[in-house]
């Protein structure tokens, strides 16, 4: 009887103690619940990867577990665009486009004038006409061809042509330098140190004119001989009264003596001996009595006079 007694004591014992264990879980739960607690910050997918929801709505979803047990937020994400090479392609196609047009049609990218530096006998209006590049858009204007066209203006010796960004064209011109006023019948040119015929624009004082008198030297592809301008240079530089001189290709220069003949003294720099030849033989006439038409010292070992 006392064995039985015994065992009935542990048996309750033990459902005793599982039944206080009971009442504590179910007491540390009912605290948890009441916990006010964030939400869970780590997304859950919604759905198998891959699934057949997912693939037909090409989004995917996220859940949001609140503090109370079993509620769930779920937030909608935006659409996934699928975007390949040619749409990429083609976007930068239009956006180069449509800068090319804009470029295109900016009026501050149209040439308007010229920076120009080195002109003094040239107009600058004839130079930028010249140049060919009035209302031209930069992105056409070629250095080198309008170069060319502006070397090519009478006048100008060397031309050197920049361009800027967006529409500056600047143009550093070298002229030629007149040293002879030429006459050709109503025509005036100007010569330059060297020979070359030119056109003359405005009036440079100082310019010793010469009027020519044979027609084999005028017309634009004759060349004045450089002893003819040499000699020129000299007679007015020993004879500052000198206004004017005649020039052909036979006799050279020449110019009429106030003593109403015509004085011939052909070419070169040997003016100073032919000057003196000259009077000499003026003097020698005159004390004779003599009034020539023409006296020659073209040569001047061998001069002469004509009645």
């Amino acid at each position: 009887m006392a064995t039985d007694i015994s065992k009935t004591t542990h048996a309750d014992e033990v459902r005793r103690r599982r039944s206080q264990a009971a009442k504590r879980r179910n007491s540390a739960a009912s605290r948890a619940a009441s916990t006010i607690r964030p939400l869970v910050s780590r997304p859950r997918v919604t759905g198998a990867p891959g699934s057949a929801n997912q693939r037909a709505h090409g989004r995917r979803g996220f859940e949001f577990a609140l503090a109370q047990a079993g509620t769930l937020l779920a937030f909608p994400t935006l659409p996934r665009v699928r975007g390949g090479w040619r749409l990429v392609s083609g976007s930068i196609v239009l956006l180069l486009v449509a800068m090319l047009a804009r470029l295109l049609t900016d009026p501050r990218m149209y040439v308007r004038d010229l920076n120009l530096g080195g002109a003094a006998l040239v107009p600058g209006k004839d130079i930028f006409a010249a140049s060919g590049i009035a209302h031209q858009h930069i992105f056409w204007v070629n250095p080198a061809e309008v170069q060319q066209r502006i070397a090519a203006l009478s006048g100008i010796d060397s031309a050197q042509v920049s361009v800027e960004w967006p529409s500056v064209v600047t143009v550093v011109v070298k002229e030629k330098v007149p040293v002879i006023k030429w006459v050709e019948g109503d025509q005036v040119l100007w010569v330059n140190a060297q020979g070359e015929k030119f056109q003359a624009r405005g009036d440079v004082p100082g310019l010793l004119p010469i009027t020519v008198d044979d027609v084999k030297a005028a017309g634009d592809d004759y060349v004045v001989p450089l002893a003819a301008i040499q000699g020129a240079l000299q007679l007015r530089e020993l004879r500052p009264n000198i206004e004017l001189l005649h020039y052909d290709t036979e006799n050279g220069l020449s110019y009429q003596d106030g003593r109403n003949w015509r004085g011939y003294f052909g070419v070169g720099t040997d003016m100073a001996q032919k000057l003196a030849v000259y009077e000499s033989l003026v003097d020698n006439l005159l004390a004779r009595g003599i009034h020539p038409s023409m006296i020659s010292v073209v040569d001047v070992r061998a001069p002469y006079y004509r009645k």
